[in-house]
């Protein structure tokens, strides 16, 4: 758990200085172009090249999805995304309920459902999240990144080592080409030599 929040913590760091440098950036570029006036600021938006457009708040896209999910309701995809993005915010209960709506509307998402699962956890609800992931794991065996974030619960939230270890070398065993494998075997170690 601790790794995780860290490598989380280290993520939206990242991004925080990446803002920063990207306004920055705007910053000096604007210092270098004077102001237009009032009547031709219209204009000159419309044709600026969408690369030298400042990024869009987060929470204002977030915002925005939810009133476009609001004016189409039974749009699953529209759901997820606006999930994803409260998913990307760290308000894991917004999510989980968007979540919930996305998969009202088309049930047995593993990559929703399994995301869903990463909310319950992060919100304390481990039983619910495992419970989740185990849901997910009957309707489409081998599903890597259920089982995958199955080995992080039974790991940090239920102290389960034994546990972890086993779901993550089924994943291995039938994912030969998983992408983190390398991570993942660094884990193994871990766990086994904490053990």
């Amino acid at each position: 758990m601790a790794l995780e929040k860290r490598t989380i913590n280290i993520v939206f760091a990242s991004v925080a200085i990446a803002l920063a440098l990207t306004a920055g950036w705007f910053i000096y570029l604007d210092s270098e172009h004077p102001a237009a006036a009032p009547s031709e600021a219209p204009d000159a938006a419309a044709t600026m090249p969408q690369e030298n457009r400042p990024p869009i708040d987060a929470a204002q896209r977030a915002a925005a999805l939810e009133r476009m999910s609001a004016k189409d309701p039974q749009n699953p995809d529209l759901q997820t995304q606006v999930a994803n993005q409260y998913y990307d915010l760290g308000q894991y209960d917004k999510a989980a309920d968007f979540y919930e709506r996305s998969l009202k509307l088309r049930p047995k998402d593993p990559n929703v459902e399994t995301d869903l699962a990463v909310c319950f956890h992060y919100l304390g609800q481990s039983d619910k999240a495992l419970e989740t992931l185990n849901s997910v794991l009957m309707y489409s065996p081998g599903f890597p990144q259920a089982m995958f974030n199955k080995g992080v619960i039974l790991a940090n939230a239920k102290n389960d080592a034994k546990g972890a270890i086993a779901i993550w070398e089924d994943l291995l065993r039938s994912h030969p080409d998983y992408a983190q494998r390398t991570e993942l075997e660094n884990r193994i170690r871990q766990l086994k030599g904490s053990m």
